[in-house]
């Protein structure tokens, strides 16, 4: 089941790749991408459908971890698309409080599913018999699920909420990128003077957003108060590198069960190893 599922998300995620570096509108980027997803997600639903997982913990792992991924894709790029469609050209000022508003909208939401939030960013897993095993008939729940995640045979009480919670998170890092930009109108002209650059990263892009991420989690620029995308250009710009969707890659990182900090874990080795060496 997992070769089949990675496999369907790397070629998602190169398709999505692709659409992203050769379309500059972001309202037809952010519409093919939808469609792309959707696609995938009736490919994975087809599969799953006629597939018998081994155990629960095989089918919890699914509705918990993998569909999340794909869904929230789906959700993430609706988003996008609403959010840029209702957008007025009328200036620099009511963009930012235009996408200030979204990013309220996403604030209201963790707010509202507050205890379940905590479950996901805990990584906790007392309720998941109740949360992510299939039931034949849905409960009733006064929540938001797409039609389309209705049907018991791919869906379970939770599966919808913690792929939206992921999409929001990365929506939220959209907004915030927006804002970003119009607020650093100059940022993208000093990337493009930058190309000349001889520093050039020469590990992978994952490992470097994995660094980026432990700057950030560790708050080791301007006393914590750096956000991401802050520390993700500073890093692009040093190193002459674009690092694309980092959200994505980041997530892909921290849905693994395994070794989820290799660049870390990796250079820690090598700093003992540099440091037990004789001067």
């Amino acid at each position: 089941m997992e070769n089949f599922t990675s496999s369907l998300y790397a070629e998602m995620n190169e398709e999505l790749e692709r659409l992203a570096m050769t379309s500059d509108n972001i309202l037809q980027r952010a519409e093919r991408s939808y469609f792309v997803v959707e696609k995938t997600l009736e490919e994975l639903k087809r599969y799953i459908v006629s597939y018998t997982f081994k155990d629960k913990d095989e089918e919890i792992k699914f509705f918990k971890e993998i569909k999340p991924m794909f869904l929230a894709e789906l959700i993430y790029y609706m988003e996008v698309f609403q959010v840029e469609s209702w957008k007025s050209p009328v200036g620099s000022e009511d963009e930012i409080a235009h996408y200030g508003l979204g990013k309220k909208r996403v604030d209201f939401y963790f707010k509202r599913y507050n205890e379940l939030y905590t479950y996901y960013r805990k990584g906790s897993s007392e309720n998941d018999e109740t949360y992510f095993l299939r039931k034949e008939i849905m409960p009733g729940l006064i929540t938001p699920i797409s039609f389309s995640d209705m049907d018991p045979r791919f869906s379970t009480v939770y599966s919808f909420q913690f792929a939206k919670m992921q999409a929001y998170e990365q929506f939220s890092n959209y907004l915030q990128q927006c804002v970003y930009r119009l607020e650093h109108p100059g940022m993208e002209h000093l990337k493009e003077e930058n190309k000349k650059s001889p520093n050039l990263w020469t590990d992978s892009k994952a490992d470097l957003i994995e660094l980026a991420y432990g700057i950030y989690a560790r708050g080791s620029v301007n006393h914590g108060k750096a956000d991401i995308k802050e520390i993700i250009t500073a890093l692009e710009l040093i190193f002459n590198v674009n690092l694309g969707n980092f959200y994505r890659t980041f997530q892909s990182l921290r849905t693994r069960k395994k070794n989820r900090t290799p660049y870390w874990d990796a250079a820690k080795d090598d700093l003992i190893k540099t440091m037990d060496k004789p001067v």
